[in-house]
């Protein structure tokens, strides 16, 4: 071949044109190479897990919250959040599950104020006796706290200081039972003197059950129904929706509420902070106040109706009620006492959320 002959025009062109090609998609293969890692990088990252830990059993309202959180989450976010839910503390018991947040085991639980109690006492501020006007299908004072900026923001900044985020208070209750129990009926505090009773931990569960003559005990939730039947407690302080959906069942039980009572949902800090602002947006201000807005509306309706069908076969639950004057006869030295244990325990920010809750309750009177 003479490599010497010169190129005709048209068979110069397509050599030319070949060669460009070539040049341009070797360019383009060397620029995807060099940028595949980032974007690969950038895909990763752009899916995030999200592990949250509770105790109770699905079927419960525990448990139905956190399903609901799921699939809202999940929809919401288009997917990138995904959460895995570990019911039941199968991963543990339930009084382990802050620190297995903190240390990173997994990324949230939906726990008990009693529990929470033991890393921030400010938690007991939902569980003070006679202190939010509750009773079965009247939860209006929980739910302006709940939706409280004030209550948030000062429960929020006191768990960020021990490297957990408040992802806010979603209720399976208004309230807590006065007391159920299988010995007799409780229609004053005289028929409380010598109970054993149950209750779930935290500063005002004893508080509560001493200042009515009885002894207060502390046992797991899954231990509760064989303690009831072998007789190692006489009854229980809990909200009338898991006493039901747990069958923790009684042969009496006295309403109205003594209280409401925590259930605050808490994640890792650091954890938190790793998601991206948007997703982290969308969380606190769509999914989460979903997931309150629905608990709340089943609560509501749950509470009522589950009042009525405990007192039916097979149950046969007795249940006796207060009278609103008696009730605040026994009511005021109790909530005292809470007050000035909480305080004593929180400081200036216990004092805060007293107020703010007592300002919460203005214009609220119960009908029962």
């Amino acid at each position: 071949m003479d490599f010497n002959r010169p190129v005709g025009p048209m068979t110069g062109r397509k050599p030319m044109r070949f060669m460009t090609k070539l040049a341009m998609a070797a360019a383009g293969l060397a620029f995807v190479a060099g940028m595949a890692p980032g974007i690969m990088s950038a895909q990763a990252q752009d899916s995030f897990e999200m592990k949250i830990v509770h105790g109770y059993p699905v079927h419960t309202q525990h448990g139905r919250n956190m399903e609901t959180f799921k699939r809202i989450a999940e929809e919401k976010t288009g997917g990138r959040l995904k959460v895995t839910l570990y019911p039941n503390a199968e991963l543990g018991p339930i009084s382990q599950e802050f620190n297995m947040v903190m240390a990173g085991t997994v990324n949230a639980t939906y726990n008990l104020g009693g529990i929470l109690e033991s890393v921030d006492p400010a938690a007991a501020i939902w569980n003070m006796p006679f202190l939010m006007k509750v009773a079965p299908g009247q939860g209006e004072h929980m739910k302006r706290v709940m939706e409280s900026d004030t209550v948030s923001e000062i429960l929020d900044r006191r768990l960020q200081q021990k490297g957990l985020k408040s992802l806010g208070h979603i209720p399976t209750l208004t309230g807590f039972m006065l007391v159920g129990n299988n010995v007799r009926p409780v229609k004053s505090q005289a028929d409380m003197e010598g109970l054993k009773i149950r209750h779930p931990g935290g500063l005002m569960g004893e508080l509560y059950i001493k200042s009515l003559g009885g002894s207060p005990m502390t046992i797991a939730g899954a231990e509760v129904p064989v303690a009831l039947q072998q007789g190692v407690v006489d009854g229980l302080v809990t909200t009338p929706i898991h006493y039901h959906d747990a069958k923790w069942h009684t042969k009496y039980m006295t309403l109205p509420f003594y209280a409401g009572y925590g259930l605050p949902f808490v994640a890792n800090l650091e954890w938190w902070q790793s998601l991206p602002q948007d997703l982290r947006d969308t969380l606190v201000n769509e999914v989460i106040p979903a997931v309150q807005a629905q608990a709340y509306e089943e609560v509501i309706a749950l509470e009522n109706s589950y009042i009525e069908e405990m007192q039916k076969e097979p149950y046969n639950v007795q249940i006796d009620w207060i009278a609103p004057g008696d009730l605040e006869v026994l009511a005021a030295p109790v909530r005292e006492a809470a007050i000035e244990k909480f305080v004593g325990a929180v400081g200036e920010d216990g004092q805060m959320l007293v107020d703010e809750v007592n300002k919460l309750g203005e214009g609220i009177e119960l009908d029962y």
